[in-house]
């Protein structure tokens, strides 16, 4: 989709703009919009990567469709030709399990293909977003730095200038709010898709479903596992930018009575040292797991580091 292979690179510049300017509103006294780094850092996506993921998909679905419609034509012309015996009923009836299981497949991959189209709308409607912040972070510095001409100015600037972050604080938080509520919804969709079609076979005793998930899960551990530790760096990152340890969640829990306390001196300083190098020459990779992202085969598993 055109405009979605820029997204990255524009996530990269708001974050490099937003902070410039955040740190300039800071020397001119207004720390708040310091706050607004760390969600500059955290919304750094791929649109594009969602957007191929989805038409890989879309492309599997046709291919499904496109098995089955021939399949369909075969039986019904195997019927056509008069099969009517013992044989040609059970014939009859396995295709037609094997015809419901395209089916189904063909309606997953379609449904897969839906939410990853949606999630690159959604992540680079968030970049959007993120960029227009760091433009109202850089007309705030820049009007801020004209006003310091005379004192009273500058004064009124500044509370101009808190007022405004405190609007657009609470509009982030309510887009990301947003944001996160439909990419769960999206997320559990798929999740109810793929548990319900395994209970619906377990059901009727087959339990080849069963074993194809776990087969399949054990196989796409360790990219499930270095996922996971990606996540949980790019948050202590996120935290370590913000100054503070967190208070919400699961992080939250972890920081029992320091929740929303002060980091050590230094961490922000360390923070932001790897967030700089992780944009100017990392390509945005974390800086730890970025390069720690395990191999991939052929068949779409991943390796274990003992195989």
């Amino acid at each position: 989709m055109v405009g979605l292979e820029q997204g990255a690179w524009l996530s990269k510049k708001s974050l490099q703009i937003g902070t410039v300017a955040a740190l300039s509103l800071s020397a001119l006294g207004v720390p708040a919009a310091w706050p607004f780094v760390p969600p500059l850092y955290v919304h750094q996506y791929d649109p594009q990567a969602f957007w191929d993921g989805g038409m890989a998909w879309a492309e599997a679905g046709r291919q499904v469709r496109t098995a089955r419609e021939r399949i369909e034509r075969l039986v019904d012309g195997i019927e056509e030709e008069g099969w009517r015996s013992e044989d040609g009923r059970a014939f009859k009836q396995r295709m037609d399990r094997f015809l419901q299981d395209l089916l189904s497949m063909e309606i997953r991959a379609a449904v897969t293909a839906a939410v990853l189209f949606m999630a690159a709308v959604l992540v680079m409607a968030m970049i959007l977003f993120m960029a227009l912040i760091a433009a109202v972070l850089v007309a705030l510095a820049a009007w801020l730095a004209i006003a310091t001409i005379t004192p009273m100015s500058a004064a009124a600037a500044r509370l101009s200038a808190i007022g405004t972050l405190a609007s657009v604080n609470a509009a982030l938080k309510s887009v990301e709010s947003a944001l996160a509520t439909v990419l769960h919804t999206c997320a559990g969709i798929l999740g109810a898709l793929v548990a319900g079609d395994v209970l619906a076979e377990a059901a009727q005793g087959d339990f080849s479903g069963v074993r194809d998930f776990v087969s399949a899960t054990v196989a796409q551990g360790p990219m499930l596992i270095w996922g996971t530790l990606n996540r949980v760096e790019r948050d202590a990152t996120a935290y370590g930018l913000g100054g503070r340890f967190p208070a919400d969640g699961f992080y939250g829990w972890l920081s029992r009575g320091r929740a929303g306390a002060d980091l050590p001196a230094g961490w922000t300083q360390a923070a932001g040292a790897k967030g700089f190098y992780e944009t100017q020459y990392n390509e945005g990779g974390q800086a730890i797991t970025g390069g720690l992202a395990p191999e991939q085969d052929t068949d779409g598993s991943y390796r274990y580091p003992w195989e």
